[in-house]
């Protein structure tokens, strides 16, 4: 199965983020949860009409080529995989018109050079993602990642391929019956715990449609989401970035985002909600892309960062010698033309 991305198209910028985590302060990394690359093919596990399928992904030419390596494999289940990759990774999307308008900005001329062609990559449900998000509020990241890694491994189906344990995200089923008392054994919090109870059985009994968010104005989807309990507006916008594939999401609160900033724009302090507000109301219409591409950052090394922070330092100091010598000219053009009726 082929799938041909509309240009310019990097599968391997896009899959950074997922695969790759920042490491941890003392040298750890995150080991994967759900994504895997294997022999340079990208593989996810993720139920397919009611069953787990795992699939494979490669970069080929300017092309994706897919393949079901375990699960079921017939045409309704390899549309469905198609369709899931093409949204995955967005593989429709034209990002020139965001290229455009990064060409006013700097900073993200810069990142845009860096992480050409990638795509913010999409979850394959929409469930995944606001409970991801759900346990992801107010902790830090390596904290996140071991009750996430609990909550998979005790909640989740797998399926094994090639010696290779692969784990799907557990389904509303799953959770629906569950307790709080059990989610608080693999440190689920008591309110995080009874919020991801209740979209669960939401979810289940058709009273939540979450995947239907998608054919939603984002507006409108945005405000749904803020209705449930548990989601707050970083959460909303979270998701609309990360399941939605909203282009003009602003998670204006989050703190990697403002640290982001206050690097790369050479903030004195971090910048509040607000002023991110501010800032990235230049970027309107594509701020989930600039947003993501500030994110992305904090994957690359320091030395990199060190680099780009010297160059942009250079740039706006040359800059700003420009504009005094430019002010210096200006007062000199404008005595002239006050004295030149005396010089007469």
């Amino acid at each position: 199965m082929l799938i041909r991305p509309r240009e310019p198209f990097s599968l391997a910028h896009t899959l950074g983020f997922i695969l790759s985590p920042p490491a941890l302060l003392n040298g750890r990394e995150f080991a994967p949860l759900l994504d895997y690359c294997v022999d340079g093919e990208y593989r996810r596990a993720a139920e397919v009409h009611g069953q787990p399928v795992l699939y494979g992904v490669r970069e080929e030419r300017s092309r994706l080529e897919v393949r079901i390596l375990a699960g079921p494999n017939d045409p309704a289940t390899e549309r469905a995989v198609v369709a899931q990759v093409e949204r995955q990774f967005a593989t429709n999307l034209d990002l020139k018109p965001f290229y455009a308008l990064a060409e006013s900005d700097p900073i993200l001329t810069r990142l845009v050079a860096r992480f050409h062609g990638m795509r913010i990559p999409q979850a394959p449900s929409v469930f995944e993602t606001v409970v991801s998000a759900i346990i992801e509020q107010q902790v830090n990241l390596a904290f996140a990642h071991q009750v996430k890694k609990a909550l998979i491994e005790t909640y989740g189906a797998h399926l094994e391929f090639e010696g290779r344990r692969y784990n799907t995200f557990p389904e509303p089923a799953a959770l629906a019956i569950t307790t709080p008392r059990e989610l608080r054994r693999i440190q689920v919090s008591g309110p995080k715990a009874r919020y991801i109870i209740a979209l669960a059985r939401l979810t289940l009994d058709g009273t939540l449609d979450l995947e239907g968010l998608r054919d939603l104005e984002p507006v409108v989807a945005h405000a749904k989401l803020l209705e449930q309990k548990g989601v707050g507006p970083w959460t909303a916008q979270y998701v609309g970035l990360r399941a939605l594939g909203h282009l003009d999401c602003l998670p204006a609160a989050d703190v990697g985002l403002q640290k982001a900033i206050r690097d790369f724009y050479g903030l004195r302090k971090m910048p509040t909600a607000k002023r991110v507000e501010r800032l990235g109301a230049r970027w309107a219409g594509w701020r989930s892309y600039a947003t993501f591409y500030l994110w992305l950052t904090f994957w690359e090394t320091r030395e990199w960062k060190a680099q780009v922070w010297q160059e942009l330092r250079a740039k706006k100091k040359h800059a700003g010698g420009l504009r005094v010598k430019a002010r210096e000219g200006a007062k000199k053009s404008h005595g002239r033309s006050l004295t030149a009726p005396y010089e007469r």
